[in-house]
């Protein structure tokens, strides 16, 4: 499965849309912000006091995912370099003992990162939400997409986040006024 056929399965209809996380080579691996600019808005939005405020509520628990990923570019560093040594000069003991524990605090780093991301996911939908009305009278319908967000993913699959912007359905559009045909 190629990296399209992913992003078109969480946006099959191609709605607008703003990708958090996309499934590049290096995105589980760098911090992101939500475009607070105009041009990120969508067509049919013309409340930009709406797009400004709703953008600057998502920055706040988008731009903290993957927050303390640096930290684990300097873990990666560590196991490199102990596994060099341990093929270089196996004999050292306190290199022996030294590997396991920094693998295993590799390994809680990653996972404590996967865990917090997951709980930001949990309110980016909560933020979502409360947004979801104030969009409709607008014509667009609010849907955050996530997939291979866990721990556990099928090999060389990469976190996707994204926002759709995707039309109301008729029988759910809100009535502005009496008047309006």
């Amino acid at each position: 499965m190629g990296l399209t056929t992913s992003k078109q399965e969480l946006n099959p209809l191609d709605y607008p849309a703003i990708w958090i996380s996309e499934p590049t080579m290096f995105s589980d691996f760098q911090t992101t912000k939500f475009p607070t600019e105009s041009q990120h808005k969508p067509v049919e939005l013309r409340d930009s006091a709406l797009w400004e405020e709703f953008a600057a509520s998502m920055n706040v628990s988008v731009s903290k995912l993957n927050q303390y990923i640096g930290w684990m570019y300097i873990m990666y560093l560590v196991v490199l370099i102990m596994c060099l040594l341990i093929g270089i000069g196996g004999q050292i003991l306190w290199v022996q003992i030294l590997t396991f524990p920094i693998i295993l605090m590799n390994l809680a780093g990653h996972f404590y990162i996967v865990k917090r991301n997951q709980r930001l996911d949990q309110e980016i939908g909560t933020i979502i939400q409360a947004y979801e009305t104030r969009f409709l009278p607008h014509n667009i319908q609010l849907e955050y997409v996530t997939k291979w967000t866990d721990f556990c993913k099928p090999r060389h699959q990469r976190a996707m986040r994204v926002v759709l912007f995707g039309p109301v359905p008729n029988q759910e559009r809100p009535h502005l006024s009496d008047d309006v045909a």
